[in-house]
């Protein structure tokens, strides 16, 4: 058990567990669907795309002003400058949401070619000032989701100091690279390795494909709680299960 709580009432007999943002498909009516079934401990929304001139988008805000899941929400964020997306995190926190965070694993080529999600992780110093920037602004939760690196793992640990030094309050990782995708093996192993090194909660993300091998993913890396995608939609009754 890490030293940072997570928000909202978690029942301490089973691990938390989210629903990852998956963009075009956890919107505001898949969201109440999951919630029908068995929801998780968190949703949290599709991301916000943000640049200097944008605004919030109005169909992702519906998850926030509209949820009636009996979950809390978080609002993931995605962009490249540190002011604006602090910016519109403190207008996010205006709503009612458990926290905010930071998008640093979307492995898109649209997105990482214009240098977000897991584009970012190729340039640690930036991503060094999105967090800290980010946390400067925000009262309430931060939170950050990433991916290993871009292409290999050698700013993983650089990635975590960054999260350690800055006060995140909880970490998801997903264990592969943005240029792995959604193939090949999960590195549970750096997962481990994170929550070794941090004084907050280490979500797992990646490959959870059963309520038995999220627990074994658990019980292996010594993470809080899992994060689970793409078998969510496969699998609608995983969050119940597990």
């Amino acid at each position: 058990m890490k030293e940072k709580s997570l928000p909202g009432t978690v029942d301490p007999a089973s691990p938390p567990t989210a629903l990852a943002p998956m963009q075009h498909v956890t919107d505001h009516a898949f969201l109440h669907v999951i919630a029908e079934i068995g929801p998780p401990d968190f949703f949290f929304t599709e991301y916000f795309a943000i640049h200097a001139t944008s605004g919030l988008d109005q169909g992702t805000l519906r998850s926030i002003k509209e949820n009636q899941t009996g979950r809390p929400v978080f609002a993931q964020v995605l962009g490249n400058n540190a002011d604006s997306l602090a910016e519109s995190g403190s207008e996010l926190e205006k709503l009612p949401v458990a926290g905010v965070d930071l998008n640093l694993g979307c492995p898109a080529p649209k997105i990482y070619k214009r240098n977000a999600g897991g584009g970012l992780l190729r340039n640690p110093d930036l991503v060094d000032q999105v967090i800290a920037t980010m946390r400067g602004a925000l009262r309430g939760c931060f939170s950050v989701k990433c991916r290993l690196g871009f292409s290999d793992d050698s700013a993983f640990d650089e990635c975590l100091e960054s999260v350690a030094r800055h006060d995140v309050d909880f970490l998801t990782i997903h264990g592969r690279t943005v240029r792995q995708m959604y193939r090949g093996e999960v590195d549970y192993g750096s997962m481990r390795r994170a929550v070794e090194r941090l004084d907050c909660p280490v979500f797992a993300n990646g490959n959870l494909t059963s309520a038995k091998v999220a627990l074994s993913v658990l019980a292996e890396t010594g993470c809080r709680g899992a994060m689970i995608g793409r078998a969510a939609i496969r699998n609608p009754w995983i969050f119940r299960q597990i």
